[in-house]
């Protein structure tokens, strides 16, 4: 059993543990208290003696027997604890306070209040003086009205402050921890969504590309298919991890690229690398292919005569920069402060999932269109180096 379960599970078994382990902790308080009072009260001096009931008996039956008269005595007073902190606890808490209804809490005190003084006051007046004399003990407790609220209610309600602090407290621990789950989750489903709506559009775009392709009897759309189900394999089946390593998210970027360089042959000079070491480092799924196809698609304008863009990914420790510049045509005037749709999409997504951690800048110049990605990694330790920090993992010229 882990104390998580103890302190925070709502299953009955663990729910006995807690309130065993809480009331063994009082019962040792209460009778820790009847031994050091008693210590004060029989010290001598007028002053002790007038603030401390004085118990008889620790002289007179020696330590051991006192001490099961006073587990006896204290096992009993706790009864009267117990039922006290129940009332307040599983009846008033529930259903008036947590509903805000504090004129009915104040009358059920009242009414537990009234209630447990005559316990204390049974027990001080017929109850323990049967015990007193089973033990051989015969004195008579003086002002036993304020000895028994002070034992019973006084008592009580410390208890019962304690046990209603440590309900409360975990109450708003578990409702913040349910907030965050809910956060959680909310984020999830955002970032899911936001990730699907990249499959969409560079799918529709394909397939256009590849049915043209094939109405004029190309010899490049069965190549064109081939990377097209490399791509799809990714997708359905790598992305539905938060992470993926960055080697495979690049290999689709490879892919892709690829891809283009068939539909678009010496139309498009394209240049692609990728310099640095890739150690196992990880990285949200389709999170660079909305940048590149935002880039590619400058490139498919009927305006430009030859394409070109030039995309330079280096990674250095757990940091990756991308830099991607591609041509433009002059006449076309692009407001970098608005965003289509998969920039959008992107850089909330960035927002989210690496928040303080990212850092992305867009600029566009006459005929020139830039955008520098900053990024930084999770890594796992045990992935090797695969490849030469000198030499590009995969390059197009």
């Amino acid at each position: 059993m882990q104390w998580h379960d103890l302190v925070f599970s709502n299953q009955r078994r663990h729910k006995i543990r807690r309130r065993r382990a809480f009331w063994l902790w009082w019962w040792i308080y209460i009778v820790f208290t009847i031994f050091f009072t008693q210590a004060l009260a029989e010290t001598p001096g007028t002053r002790n003696q007038l603030f401390y009931h004085h118990q008889p008996g620790l002289n007179q039956l020696g330590f051991l027997w006192y001490s099961l008269l006073v587990l006896a005595k204290s096992f009993l007073l706790l009864l009267t604890h117990l039922f006290y902190c129940s009332v307040v606890i599983y009846f008033l808490i529930p259903r008036f306070l947590l509903k805000r209804k504090y004129l009915s809490v104040l009358a059920g005190l009242l009414g537990a209040s009234v209630l447990i003084i005559p316990m204390g006051y049974f027990l001080y007046q017929f109850v323990y003086p049967i015990i007193d004399k089973l033990f051989d003990l015969n004195k008579p407790i003086k002002n036993i009205v304020w000895v028994s609220i002070d034992a019973s209610l006084l008592n009580a309600i410390r208890v019962t402050l304690v046990a209603s602090a440590i309900i409360l407290l975990k109450r708003w621990w578990l409702k913040q921890k349910e907030k965050e789950k809910l956060e959680k989750e909310k984020i999830n489903a955002e970032l899911q969504l936001l990730k699907a709506q990249v499959h969409p559009a560079f799918l529709f775009s394909t397939l256009n590309n590849i049915t043209e392709h094939a109405q004029a009897a190309s010899t490049k759309a069965p190549e064109m298919l081939i990377k097209l189900s490399d791509i799809l394999s990714y997708m359905l089946y790598e992305c539905d991890a938060p992470k993926v390593k960055l080697e495979k998210e690049l290999g689709m970027v490879r892919e892709y690229m690829a891809l283009e360089k068939v539909r678009q042959g010496k139309r498009l000079d394209m240049t692609f690398q990728v310099n640095g070491n890739l150690n196992g480092q990880l990285i949200s799924p389709l999170l660079l292919l909305p940048f590149i196809d935002n880039s590619l698609s400058f490139c498919n304008n009927e305006l430009v005569e030859q394409a070109w863009v030039n995309i330079d990914v280096t990674i250095e420790n757990n940091s990756l920069s991308m830099k991607i510049i591609n041509g433009v045509p002059a006449s076309l005037v692009i407001d970098t402060n608005r965003d289509d749709e998969s920039l959008f999409n992107v850089k909330k997504r960035l927002e989210l999932l690496y928040p303080g951690r990212h850092e992305l800048k867009i600029n566009a110049d006459q005929e020139l269109f830039m955008i520098h990605l900053n990024l930084i990694l999770e890594e796992t330790h045990q992935h090797q180096a695969t490849t030469n920090p000198t030499k590009p993992f995969f390059s197009y010229a």
